[in-house]
C-alpha cells in the first residue's frame, strides 16, 4: 500500500541525498562546548576536571580548540559527557570525581572506597560528627564511635544537643562467637573489645553527662548475624560497610551513601536496617 502524501508538504528523505555528511567534527565541538556551558565553567576550571578524570594535562587553550577549531578525541567526549552528569558532591575534590560520578550510576551512593581506613582518612570522625544533630549507629563494636572519636567530645556534643542512638552486636552471644570464628579471632576477644566500648559509653560518656543530656544518648544491643555496619548522620548521610566472609570490619569497603530526595536510593534501605535492627533489640 502507497503512503498518504499530503497535499504541498514535501517528504525529505536522507537515504536519497547521497551527498549528504553530516559535520561530525562540529557536533562534537558543540558537544564540548554545551558540556561546559552546563557546567557554568571557565575553560581553565573544566580543563582541570576532565584532566582529573582523563589521567593526562589539559589546558585551558585545549578545551576553548576543542570547541572551537578541533575534534574533540573520544576520550574526551565521554569525559565531557560523565562530569554533566555528575552529581554534587560532598567534598570538592576534584581528584575524585571518578569516584562521585561513578556513584552517582547508584543514585545516593557518591563514594566507595576499600577499606574504613582510606575513608577515615579522608572523613576523619571529627568531620562527621561534630555538628551533627542526630547520629545512629549500629554494628559490632562501634570503634569509629568508641575508639577513634574522644569521649570527652562525645559528651560535649551531647550536652550541646547531638541525640546518639547506639546498637551493639551483643557481647559474648552467639553471633559474635560466629564472627570471632570466621575472622580467626580467639574466643572472647570481639566480645571483650565490645563490652569495654559499651562501658566507655555507658560508665565515661553516660555517667558524666547532666540529666537532660542523659536522655538523648541510647545503648542497645542484638544478637543476630551480622550484615552492615551502619552510621547514619542527620537523616542526610550514610557510611555503611558489608561484613565479608574472613575479612576484619576494618578492612572491608566502605560506601558513602548521600540521600537523594528525589530516588529511593540506598540511604532508605539502610536506615531501614537501622530501624528494624533497633526494634528487635534485646531489653
Amino acid at each position: 500500500m502507497a503512503e498518504a502524501h499530503t497535499p504541498g508538504a514535501e517528504v525529505v528523505s536522507l537515504q536519497s541525498r547521497s551527498a549528504y555528511r553530516p559535520d561530525l567534527g562540529q557536533l562534537a565541538r558543540n558537544q564540548m562546548a554545551a558540556a561546559r556551558a552546563a557546567k557554568e565553567l571557565s575553560c581553565g576550571d573544566f580543563a582541570a576536571l576532565l584532566a582529573s578524570m582523563l589521567g593526562w594535562p589539559v589546558g585551558a587553550e585545549q578545551v576553548l580548540a576543542w570547541e572551537t577549531s578541533a575534534t574533540p578525541p573520544g576520550d574526551v567526549l565521554v569525559a565531557a559527557e560523565l562530569l554533566v552528569r555528575q552529581a554534587s558532591p560532598v567534598a570538592s575534590d576534584n581528584n575524585d570525581a571518578l569516584t562521585q560520578i561513578m556513584g552517582d550510576r547508584f543514585a545516593d551512593l557518591i563514594g566507595v572506597y576499600a577499606s574504613r581506613s582510606e575513608f577515615q582518612a579522608k572523613f576523619p570522625p571529627t568531620e562527621l560528627l561534630d555538628n551533627a544533630d542526630d547520629v545512629r549507629a549500629a554494628g559490632l563494636s562501634l570503634n569509629m564511635l568508641c575508639q577513634t572519636y574522644s569521649e570527652a567530645r562525645l559528651r560535649e556534643i551531647i550536652e550541646a544537643g547531638t541525640s546518639l542512638t547506639c546498637l551493639f552486636l551483643k557481647p559474648y552471644g552467639r553471633h559474635i562467637a560466629q564472627r570471632e570464628s570466621e575472622e580467626g579471632y580467639p574466643e572472647g576477644r570481639l566480645s571483650a573489645l565490645t563490652a569495654l566500648n559499651m562501658t566507655i559509653l555507658e560508665d565515661r560518656v553516660a555517667g558524666r553527662l547532666s540529666p537532660e543530656a542523659r536522655s538523648r544518648l541510647q545503648i542497645g544491643v542484638y544478637d543476630e548475624p551480622i550484615r552492615f555496619n551502619v552510621l547514619l548522620i542527620d537523616s542526610e548521610l550514610c557510611v555503611a560497610q558489608p561484613y565479608l566472609p574472613q575479612v576484619r570490619g576494618v578492612d572491608s569497603p566502605t560506601f558513602l551513601i548521600k540521600k537523594d530526595r528525589s530516588a529511593g536510593g540506598l540511604y532508605g534501605m539502610f536506615s531501614q536496617i537501622f530501624t528494624s535492627l533497633w526494634e528487635r533489640r534485646e531489653e
